[in-house]
């Protein structure tokens, strides 16, 4: 039997050990069996292109000589290489990442090499500059994972986009749609959060790196020039903005990131009831379930389930950024290193959610027959009965939402509309309109003609269905390819600026 012990979960035999996803797991699982290394861990290769790409501007002004140019950047070649190899880089008696590389910049280029490399910059425009380039890999890194879960429902919507199924508002029985548009509805919201990453990587593109503490340097620095290496557009325009908006784009990157939560969490709730009995309308993939350590029949949807608890902590996060960008007087604050922490956390939250689901829509299991029965259910046609009786008797809306709504009572116990239930109040109406037919009645109670009449743009009608599902392929391939040539761009610049360090 599993067991901790033997090295998989004691629910593993419900689903079967080869259909445990290990992704799930972890991402269920949280920090709980997982250490999550220093803060200052995920700057470090960030810290070290920036420290790469000062000093070759240093050595280009004339400020290094070439001499001691040429150490520092081979100082900096064997600490990447250090760390890519699993090398600590972090010195708890050196305070940060920044000051950790000094230290060993200079241990390995010889003494003052550490200083000379700190000429005309502070840590506060090294540390604005390393969260930038750690950012924009991290909401790249989203936005990809983003448009892979909008591809993914859109094919899923247009599979079912003749699938009848309920609709509801407030949780109760609504209009019959479609389950291909109730799936191209979580793209189009899902469409709105790709574009606030690409908006957090545009917003980005500027480099802080020369800004120093907040006012510059007489030194004569070239800030255009380490902007170009790390592959940033353009400097920041103004010192003292670069300093004091540290913070700022952590925050959006935290709005992004928790609306992209609070949409999954969305989702993530329709898919926990509509799998669970008596409705029992799809079926989670068993990869993306877990089990009890005593109940051995449960399936449960723990990853919905915990992006609830994600969007709530990611809601939480927002709100301290803002309580530490208020008041803040101008220049440096040491107030806002707390956002690298809050950064961090966020990030770890929200990293691989979007990809979590991707997987549980690309293998849900439709039940397409029980949908279609349900949709016979709660007087869901009782709108379209409505409407129908409007534009063929020529009578006010408003007259046939009262036929209706005492029809629907008439018809409580038997809990569908029936025909002598309508007619009997069309006539209580004392109008001369017609009765409705068994011909007309019996298409009012067919899922697939009832979508198929609403014609309008954006309506359950299959082929509108399809037309927009068609748009939202095109907007989110547009949206993803553009972010994705920028981090490309950005990519080849740092691999550029390595290449360049590396030649005599």
């Amino acid at each position: 039997m599993s067991s901790p012990s033997s090295g998989g979960p004691v629910w593993a035999k419900r689903v079967g050990d080869a259909a445990i996803g290990a992704e799930n797991v972890a991402f269920c699982a949280g920090w709980d069996v997982r250490a999550r290394p220093e803060a200052d861990h995920a700057l470090i290769p960030h810290d070290l292109s920036v420290n790469a790409a000062h000093a070759i501007m240093l050595g280009e002004q004339g400020i290094l000589t070439d001499a001691e140019r040429r150490a520092i950047l081979d100082a900096l070649l064997a600490i990447r290489d250090h760390h890519a190899a699993g090398g600590a880089i972090l010195r708890p008696d050196c305070e940060d990442v920044h000051m950790s590389v000094e230290a060993l910049v200079t241990e390995k280029a010889g003494a003052g090499m550490g200083g000379r490399l700190h000429t005309g910059r502070s840590r506060n425009d090294q540390v604005a500059t390393d969260m930038r380039l750690w950012l924009r890999d991290e909401a790249a890194g989203r936005a990809a994972e983003i448009a892979l879960l909008i591809e993914t429902l859109l094919d899923h919507a247009a599979t079912h986009a003749a699938s009848p199924c309920p609709g509801f508002t407030h949780m109760q029985p609504g209009m019959i749609s479609t389950w291909g548009h109730w799936a191209a509805a979580y793209a189009a919201r899902l469409l709105r959060g790709l574009a606030a990453f690409g908006a957090v990587v545009d917003a980005l593109d500027e480099c802080p790196l020369g800004a120093a503490a907040s006012y510059g340097s007489r030194w004569p620095t070239n800030r255009e020039r380490t902007a170009a290496l790390l592959g940033f557009a353009r400097p920041t325009n103004n010192t003292v903005d670069a300093i004091w908006a540290r913070g700022e784009l952590e925050a959006r990157f935290a709005f992004a990131a928790a609306q992209l939560l609070g949409h999954l969490s969305g989702i993530g709730q329709d898919l926990i009831l509509l799998s669970t009995p008596p409705r029992d309308w799809v079926r989670l993939p068993d990869e993306f379930v877990t089990g009890s350590s005593i109940m051995p029949q449960k399936r449960n949807p723990d990853f919905a389930e915990v992006t609830r608890a994600k969007a709530a902590a990611a809601a939480g996060i927002v709100q301290a950024f803002l309580g530490i960008a208020t008041a803040a007087p101008l220049g440096y604050n040491r107030d806002t290193q707390w956002t690298k922490y809050l950064a961090l956390d966020i990030a770890e939250e929200v990293r691989g959610a979007a990809r979590i689901y991707a997987g549980v829509f690309d293998r849900l299991d439709v039940r397409t027959a029980k949908m279609r029965d349900a949709c016979r259910e709660g007087f869901l046609n009782a709108t379209d009965v409505a409407d129908f009786l409007a534009a063929s008797r020529g009578l006010a809306f408003r007259d046939c939402y009262r036929v209706l709504g005492r029809a629907v009572k008439r018809c409580e116990e038997a809990g569908e509309l029936t025909l002598d239930a309508i007619n009997a109040e069309l006539a209580e109406l004392g109008t001369e309109s017609k009765p409705l037919a068994p011909e007309e009645m019996a298409a009012l109670t067919d899922p697939e003609k009832l979508v198929a009449a609403r014609t309008q743009t954006g309506s359950p009608n299959p082929a509108n269905v399809r037309a927009s599902i068609e748009v939202l392929r095109a907007e989110s391939s547009e949206l993803a390819e553009g972010i994705a040539k920028k981090a490309a761009a950005w990519h080849a610049a740092i691999d550029g600026l390595w290449k360049l360090a590396a030649q005599d």
